[in-house]
């Protein structure tokens, strides 16, 4: 509740707070830096709440991005629309126009709000990475073509020399390819790489992107 009775009869006790979606000035929770200042004092920047989300939302604004902010407004609307004219709560609402507010990813450095499909905060110019950074890429494909080109090496070197030695057949080192068993090696270190390569950035891409912020000096 953030309205109730008053003891003067023609007043009302108001307990709810006025807060902004995007916030007002840089470095504000989930500060938009694309918005003009008319679009931060507009009505549809703004959202009723009471005290205690009021706290909330600008405390611990990761956790409250302007999507779920911009739903909670929809659905307390929709509900008071659905009251005042005497409809069940819950009835679709007529689409509204968002694009006032653009939806994206709260910067953990200074809150911008990162459109969807940006790759740099316009608040504190920090990088926003999807996926796997170049180093990382660097590393999970080392690790992908040792992998590859060991398994290559153990069947196309030691088990050649571990059948010899052990049951005295007669196979030669890669098979008797010669100097083309280094392509044996070299191919299979390739996939292992491009293939570790291509799992961890699928895997990576379901999370939300990183914000990497660099230092110079």
């Amino acid at each position: 509740m953030t309205s109730g009775p008053n003891a003067d009869p023609e007043k009302a006790t108001k307990t709810g707070i006025a807060a902004h979606i995007t916030a007002a000035a840089p470095g504000g929770p989930r500060y938009n830096a694309s918005l003009t200042s008319q679009q931060r004092r507009s009505a549809q920047n703004g959202i009723w709440l009471c005290s205690k989300c009021a706290g909330f939302i600008d405390s611990d604004f990761l956790n409250y991005p302007v999507s779920s902010l911009l739903k909670w407004k929809r659905d307390a609307e929709g509900e008071a629309d659905d009251h005042n004219k005497g409809r069940k709560a819950g009835l679709p609402m007529p689409p509204e126009n968002d694009e006032v507010i653009e939806q994206g990813w709260g910067c953990p450095f200074c809150g911008t709000t990162v459109p969807f499909g940006k790759s740099v905060c316009l608040g504190c110019h920090a990088e926003v990475i999807p996926g796997l950074t170049r180093r990382e890429r660097e590393e999970i494909g080392k690790t992908g073509m040792m992998a590859g080109g060991g398994l290559a090496l153990l069947v196309l070197v030691m088990l050649p020399n571990w059948l010899k030695t052990s049951y005295a057949w007669d196979v030669d080192i890669f098979f008797g390819m010669g100097i083309y068993g280094i392509l044996g090696i070299a191919i299979p270190a390739l996939l292992g790489g491009f293939f570790a390569i291509k799992i961890a950035t699928e895997k990576k891409l379901c999370e939300p992107p990183r914000f990497f912020r660099h230092t110079h000096g």
